[in-house]
């Protein structure tokens, strides 16, 4: 068994009381079986509060409002001031670190969707480096490794991965990170370049699976090292940038695209208060209160503004990239993954174009209250992630072209 975790989780201490935006608030938390157990056997007049805050039906601590019944007035928590790190349910005891497992490679990460995680995110100096290792049975390396929520794919009858798809992947995920890295590249460049890849790999992927099993791992794995031998290239960049001209000039549809993207982003179900009523006001804000002179002046400037933080907007591409690209090894849709990179990237960034036209700043704290906003809104609801997966597939508005344009931009 392989296992890697990034560097930078070492860095995270949960703030507690001094968190801007607690992670108690905004969704139910779930209760695992072995914490359950340890909560109906509490006694006294705190076991009854500990009954009296669980939904038994549904396993998850009820809600005082927005916020768990076990969050107090000082912002903590009081199963942890009454039971200690040790009575804690392993999703409050993990998050934000957070476990994926691909058969016989573990890895963890951080979640995006934390203001304290996000921030190490966006200022990791390592970009999102892994230590690596081979875990064995052993109590104490197993101790060693750190606490992490785990998705629960045997529960969605997923089929076990196979280890050559997984070192394909692994293979394609390497070519992305080092695509977003080229700073010879404009930004939305190295967007395309990474959504155009998934796209050639995807369709070779699917050729090859229709042909049956005999030969496809190895055509397979034969253009996952075409593919990033080409795109690696040296003159790729140059001979990607004449090929992206052909999107540029189309201003008003990349508007209306952008616009679109936002409007369906609005229908997903609200985890944060007040989300669809904020995307309203975003959506009125960048492409109705002015004509498509306005709009434009207003992107270049956030631009060049923005062109100062490069290196969180390639830390914040990479953690989508890490966090999903490999979880194609469960369903066979490398493209999608990489739609959702695009999509989550473009979307963080119109978000902080809208806080520039309202205070004309641009910062790291920008980026990071919109990344992990719109990753508490997205990836802590399955539903949404869902939702996203089935708009990806089935909506001629992400077409491959139509990315393309919204990304010229």
């Amino acid at each position: 068994m392989k296992y890697r975790v990034q560097k930078s989780i070492k860095e995270f201490v949960c703030l507690g009381a001094e968190c801007r935006d607690t992670c108690c608030k905004g969704w139910q938390i779930g209760i695992d079986r072995e914490s359950y157990l340890l909560y109906r056997g509490v006694k006294g007049a705190f076991g009854r509060r500990l009954f009296l805050g669980i939904d038994h039906k549904r396993r998850c601590f009820r809600l005082n409002g927005q916020a768990c019944a076990f969050l107090n007035q000082e912002g903590l928590c009081d199963i942890y001031k009454e039971l200690g790190r040790a009575g804690m349910c392993k999703e409050c005891k993990g998050y934000p670190r957070h476990r994926e497992d691909y058969g016989d490679l573990w890895e963890w990460t951080l979640s995006l969707s934390c203001p304290e995680a996000a921030r190490i995110i966006l200022q990791d100096a390592g970009q999102g480096t892994w230590q690596e290792g081979t875990l064995s049975g052993q109590r104490s390396q197993r101790a060693s490794l750190p606490a992490g929520n785990v998705p629960n794919r045997a529960g969605q009858g997923e089929p076990p991965v196979d280890e050559r798809v997984l070192a394909d992947l692994e293979k394609l995920r390497g070519t992305m990170a080092c695509l977003i890295r080229e700073r010879s590249a404009s930004w939305g460049q190295r967007l395309a370049q990474m959504l155009v890849l998934a796209h050639d790999f995807q369709r070779h992927w699917d050729e090859a699976r229709k042909k049956g099993a005999c030969g496809t791992g190895t055509e397979r794995s034969q253009w996952a090292e075409k593919l990033s031998q080409r795109y690696l290239a040296r003159d790729n960049a140059e001979r990607f940038r004449q090929r992206m001209e052909g999107f540029g000039g189309q201003e008003r549809e990349k508007a209306l695209r952008m616009a679109a993207w936002m409007r369906l982003t609005g229908r997903l179900e609200p985890v944060l208060p007040g989300w669809g009523k904020k995307l309203e006001r975003m959506c009125r804000r960048l492409y109705h209160t002015q004509d498509m002179d306005g709009q434009q002046r207003i992107r270049r400037e956030f631009q060049a503004k923005a062109a100062g933080l490069g290196q969180a907007w390639e830390n914040l591409a990479l953690y989508f990239i890490n966090t999903y690209v490999l979880g194609a090894a469960y369903d066979g849709d490398v493209y999608g993954k990489a739609k959702f990179v695009a999509f989550s990237v473009m979307m963080i960034r119109e978000w902080c174009l809208f806080r520039y036209c309202l205070t004309g700043e641009v910062t790291m704290q920008t980026i990071t209250e919109a990344a992990y906003r719109y990753s508490r809104e997205v990836e802590n609801s399955d539903r949404n992630l869902e939702m996203l997966e089935r708009e990806f597939r089935t909506n001629p508005l992400f077409c491959l072209n139509g990315m393309l344009r919204v990304a010229a931009g």
